[in-house]
């Protein structure tokens, strides 16, 4: 067989509609994988339906990209030690490229980074493993990258995680971190992220419907995320000493993040949707403040996606919390329900769908 079954975007704006597609040859550190499930993520939606990154100038284009599948294929290229990581018939997660257009898990196979992968723990299925390769991954580098990609665009917090650089150094029992949108699943992820790092004061931003949850994950305070007087309850818990702030929920208006931030210390300040800090606001701060948009690509961060690919299979045998499936539609022949998924969360609707596309 050269050629397999595929659920591609073929026109921006329009239902992703099933083709043929060959089957790809890996190279260089690439493993082909039997896909056997992947997630449906709002991504997605925004590329099919606003063509985000130009995609439509790369149409046809296979999305979702928490890969999960079985080792098929090793590159001729592949390292022995990676091959012997990786052997046929293990079960992988990674993430697919956003630079291969056609890598997205909605196919049969395609090919992965075996750098950035990582077995399947035992404790899970594979459709429950897709949750954990973009948002695990985003959060991670949210909090602990000081890489970045091109230009440093899509650095992160640059906090040292331990046994990287700087970290013998690094205060972590006395350092205070915030989260706003601690009820997503990058939120929660983060949360626990930051409470393996050993961050002391770690407070979110959430409903108080969810505060136990939070605090269970490791959150120290929860703070009501409709409450009017949000930014004085988060200043009266920091003072004027809040330094690091990681935002998964704002998008057009930071005046909130940067609100709670120092006014007299410097503020580094991460954030998952694209959005502007007020000059007024900005004013205010007059130790300054360092901004990125996080791109979760772990070829962005290499350094730290090596330590995170090492270790997350161990975190989540220990018990990381990846936040649920919602949904699993069951197989390509599907396309349909794929399209429908896509379509509720165009609409508003935060449920999160997974694709078994094989067992």
């Amino acid at each position: 067989m050269t050629t397999q079954t595929a659920i591609a975007l073929t026109t921006i704006a329009a239902p992703l509609t099933k083709i043929q597609l060959p089957i790809p040859a890996p190279k260089d550190n690439e493993l082909l994988i039997k896909m056997t499930a992947s997630a449906i993520a709002p991504f997605d939606q925004k590329l099919r339906d606003l063509g985000l990154f130009n995609i439509g100038s790369r149409l046809p284009a296979v999305l979702t990209y928490d890969l999960v599948g079985i080792v098929s294929k090793h590159s001729p290229e592949l390292s022995s030690t990676l091959a012997q990581k990786f052997p046929i018939g293990a079960h992988v997660m990674a993430q697919a490229s956003l630079f291969n257009p056609v890598g997205g898990g909605l196919q049969e196979y395609t090919v992965i980074d075996a750098r950035f992968s990582a077995l399947v723990p035992k404790n899970i299925d594979d459709v429950e493993a897709a949750l954990f390769p973009i948002n695990g991954f985003t959060s991670f580098a949210g909090l602990f990258s000081s890489e970045g990609g091109p230009e440093g665009k899509h650095h992160g917090l640059g906090i040292p995680f331990p046994g990287m650089p700087g970290s013998s150094n690094f205060n972590y029992a006395n350092t205070t971190l915030a989260i706003l949108g601690g009820g997503t699943r990058c939120g929660k992820l983060a949360i626990q992220f930051a409470k393996l790092a050993g961050i002391g004061t770690i407070i979110t931003t959430a409903g108080l419907n969810g505060a136990a949850e939070l605090k269970k994950l490791g959150a120290t305070h929860v703070v009501d995320r409709h409450a009017k007087d949000l930014v004085s309850q988060v200043r009266s818990l920091t003072g004027d000493g809040l330094v690091y702030v990681y935002d998964t929920m704002s998008q057009g208006d930071f005046a909130l993040p940067v609100s709670i931030l120092s006014n007299s210390k410097k503020g580094y300040f991460s954030h998952l949707l694209h959005g502007k800090i007020d000059e007024k606001v900005l004013e205010s701060k007059k130790g300054g403040v360092e901004e990125w948009q996080m791109n979760g690509a772990s070829g962005f961060h290499p350094k730290l996606a090596e330590l995170f690919w090492g270790k997350i299979g161990g975190w989540i045998e220990g018990g990381l919390n990846g936040g649920g499936v919602d949904g699993v539609v069951e197989g390509l022949g599907e396309v349909g329900a794929i399209n429908k998924a896509m379509d509720g969360l165009r609409d508003g609707g935060f449920e999160r769908w997974h694709v078994r596309v094989s067992s």
